[in-house]
């Protein structure tokens, strides 16, 4: 027993000494936020002030300073987030996670991010080598390898036995071509429609795919103001949507924003307002700084591994991002030569496939070897996921990012450094693929609005939302328009310009094709910013980016709740539909009648389309963005043939179906949540959580994700904090608003933003996430960029020497 004893002390001390020593360890591999550090290649001396939120504020006396610096800061805050990213990119992810990050690796091998990062290269960046955003670029990515060289290694490289590896600008351009990817919609959703269009007819295509709803606002525009087999492709979606779901960067969704012109607010210049939607995870997806040397003074939201701010503001003016949601993308079925896997038929001949090979590699597996194939249309998909190898013929992926290099680092350079709208439009119209939304306000009291992206003719018999016919050349592009032509505004009558990546209205050469979202967002900013109001501050405008009330919900269930048959709802059911009847479709944690309508809806989903889609197909379509767009119009249409469950023999009403809908609604809660209905409060099952990609490992994982958190909001309210709607009932969140900034032009160095979670790539570090409760109630911070402020709040000065 004495023995026991002191074998059970001895181990009971050398569990505590390895606990002392891993914390001691873990706490040496934060970031350096205080000291003297030397730079290799450094002009002069850079200081870097934190705040008191982690924000660093880098005052350089040049800019290749300037950019060096910040790409050291940007590495040591979030290295693993760019490793990752690049990887997940480039399709290198098997070489960390085995053969189960497979689908993913040949889907974005397949893509070819980094042939296109090469041509680039090329034919852009080295034939300017002298270009200031070039010289930027180059400083930044010197920067992230002198910390990834001398710098500290983050535990998670440790953790997951990732080598340190240098960066390249090839990288900066791959991460661009996963932000342009996410993006398009249609990659989620063309598969889906030829499915529905070919199986079923346009009887049930148009109730469901069809484009933007008559009665829903658009976007207006200067023109206004002047005056496979059908199963197999589907199936295509729903593996897109698997490795979409398990991706560890989130994809992009959407996004709000606004500006208020200087006529309608108290300061007498414009306000900007942005939140843009993104799925969530840890670290947050934007990181901050504040960059200034002589002539330039910067505050932005950066992307991991970029230099260039996607969104932010400087002395002069600023912009926000949301999706333009143009359809970028057309597939072609291509007819396969049955004697030579390698030719298509084009026209009047047969056409060589170009044939590269790839090899992936694979952690405790052999390689794995693809052949990626393209024809003049583009890309062959078939290979790249597993339902549609066999398939006789193969489907090209056309893609506008694939027709242009990037000009991504130009572009968001010189917005950076414009001084008005007419800099800021120049800068905009150089933009190719993903489509943005531009939303502009300086400080010379201008508000405009640029739908970027370059814009394909297609034939006038096309529709871009099916799958083309690549053999005969009719589908083709014919061209492209001048961005002259793109949707666009400027100084409008009204005073406000906004987007919700709604349909942007004709600016005289036809609506642009696209996968716009449903018009709920634009409808409830239209009810809150276009009135006679003329006092407006940041302080205002946050109660609108906060706003979590869905009017189109209300108005919806006016038209649908009186078709149900109240004489065959059951005792719970009544009261669940005196409460729907009665709701303003607001979402705040304590309301009731949300976690009802989001149960009725699944219900609804499940009695109205699985039967025709079946598991597999009807698990991507929830999601779909032409569905969610149409879903009010197929509800009100009591003739629409979705209404009947093709699995029976009756023919199913939609008097039927939505009875049956709620019936069963109002049963699932009291089995989920019990009896008492007061208790059903949308805090219970509306929650959202910031996975980190260790987030799944046991014990320790815990550590690295952030929450779960009640949550208000939901689906396309304006605070848009959207999820899958299952049979779960409850509504993990899944994107929404990755930051919700606010800018008043009168006084550019105090705009309020908040983030997620934090500033800090590190678990350990107070910035991981100190925002996540401002964030989910609504709160924000100062982004400053005024240099006597800023040291009043450091946490941290760090100086960087040649």
């Amino acid at each position: 027993m004495k023995i026991f004893k002191k074998i059970l002390l001895g181990l009971l001390v050398l569990l505590v000494v390895a606990g002392i020593g891993i914390y001691f360890w873990l706490q040496s591999t934060k970031p350096t936020l205080d000291g003297e550090l030397q730079l290799k290649g450094l002009k002069a001396p850079v200081e870097v002030l934190y705040d008191d939120y982690g924000v660093p504020h880098i005052y350089a006396q040049n800019e290749d300073d300037l950019f060096q610096a910040f790409g050291y800061v940007h590495a040591q805050d979030r290295l693993f987030q760019m490793e990752l990213l690049r990887r997940l990119a480039d399709g290198r992810l098997s070489e960390l996670f085995g053969e189960k990050a497979l689908p993913s690796d040949k889907f974005f091998r397949t893509l070819s991010f980094r042939k296109h990062a090469q041509w680039t290269m090329d034919s852009v960046l080295m034939k300017n080598p002298n270009a200031p955003f070039v010289k930027a670029a180059q400083a930044y990515i010197k920067g992230v390898n002198e910390y990834i060289e001398n710098g500290k290694t983050p535990p998670e490289f440790s953790i997951a036995g990732i080598k340190k590896t240098p960066f390249e600008m090839a990288d900066m351009q791959i991460i661009m071509g996963y932000m342009g990817f996410t993006f398009a919609e249609a990659f989620r959703s063309e598969a889906i429609s030829t499915m529905i269009q070919s199986k079923f007819g346009p009887e049930y295509w148009k109730d469901v795919m069809t484009g933007w709803p008559t009665n829903e606002p658009k976007i207006p525009t200067n023109a206004q103001e002047n005056i496979a087999s059908s199963t197999a492709l589907a199936r295509m979606a729903n593996q897109l949507t698997n490795i979409e779901t398990n991706a560890l960067f989130p994809p992009y969704h959407g996004s709000n924003g606004w500006v208020i012109a200087g006529s309608k607010t108290k300061s007498g210049k414009p306000i900007l307002s942005n939140d843009t939607h993104i799925a969530f995870s840890q670290p947050s997806v934007w990181y901050e700084a504040h960059l200034e040397c002589p002539n330039f003074k910067f505050y932005g939201n950066f992307l991991a591994g970029t230099p260039v701010g996607a969104l932010g503001h400087s002395q002069y003016g600023g912009w926000g991002l949301t999706m333009f949601e143009n359809d970028d993308v057309d597939f072609f079925r291509e007819k396969a030569n049955p004697t030579n896997a390698n030719q298509v038929w084009y026209k009047d001949h047969w056409e060589d496939l170009k044939v590269r090979e790839e090899s992936i590699k694979v952690k405790d597996a052999a390689d794995v070897k693809i052949s990626v194939k393209t024809s003049r249309h583009g890309i062959l998909m078939n290979d790249s996921f597993d339902k549609m190898a066999d398939q006789k013929d193969p489907i090209a992926l056309w893609w506008v990012f694939n027709q242009f290099p990037s000009y991504h680092l130009e572009a968001f350079y010189e917005m950076a450094h414009a001084k008005n709208a007419t800099e800021a439009s120049k800068a905009a119209s150089k933009l190719t693929s993903p489509g943005l939304n531009i939303m502009w306000g300086d400080t010379e009291g201008n508000i405009a609005w640029w739908a970027a992206g370059k814009l394909p003719k297609r034939p006038a018999h096309v529709n871009p939302m099916l799958i083309l016919d690549g053999s005969t050349g009719n589908d083709d592009p014919q061209g492209w328009y001048d961005f002259s032509l793109n949707p666009q505004i400027l100084n409008p009558k009204r005073g406000v310009l906004y987007t919700a990546n709604n349909q942007p209205a004709d600016m005289g050469n036809g609506l642009v094709a696209g996968y716009y979202v449903p018009g709920n967002r634009a409808n409830r900013i239209e009810e809150l910013l276009f009135n006679d109001k003329k006092d407006w501050t940041q302080e205002s405008v946050r109660k609108v980016i906060n706003d979590v009330t869905s009017s189109s919900f209300t108005a919806l269930l006016k038209d649908i709740l009186p078709v149900i048959d109240k004489n065959k709802l059951s005792p719970s059911a009544k009261n669940g539909l005196k409460k729907l009847s009665k709701w303003d479709g607001s979402h705040d944690l304590d309301d009731i009648e949300p976690t009802i309508y989001y149960r009725f809806l699944y219900h609804f989903f499940v009695n109205t389309i699985k039967d025709e889609l079946g598991n597999e197909v009807f698990k991507a379509f929830e999601h779909n963005g032409n569905f969610k767009r149409n879903m009010a119009t197929l509800m009100r249409n009591d003739a629409s043939p979705w209404w009947d469950n093709v699995s029976t023999k009756n023919k199913e009403t939609r008097t039927e179906i939505l009875t049956t809908s709620i019936n069963e609604a109002l049963a699932s809660l009291e089995k989920q949540l019990g009896n008492d209905m007061s208790a059903w409060k949308w805090e219970k099952v509306h929650t959202l959580t910031h996975n980190h990609p260790l987030g799944i490992l046991p014990v320790v994982g815990k550590y690295f994700s952030v929450g779960p958190l009640p949550a208000p909001g939901g689906r396309e309210t304006i605070n848009n904090l959207d999820f899958s709607v299952d049979s779960s009932g409850t509504y993990k969140v899944t994107y929404g608003p990755a930051l919700r900034r606010i800018v008043d032009f009168a006084d550019v160095e105090h705009g309020r933003s908040v983030l997620p979670t934090g500033q800090s790539g590190h678990f350990l570090s107070k910035h991981y996430d100190d925002q996540a409760e401002m964030f989910v109630k609504g709160g924000s911070r100062s982004e400053l960029m005024n240099r006597v402020e800023i040291e009043k709040v450091k946490t941290g000065k760090l100086i960087l020497k040649p």
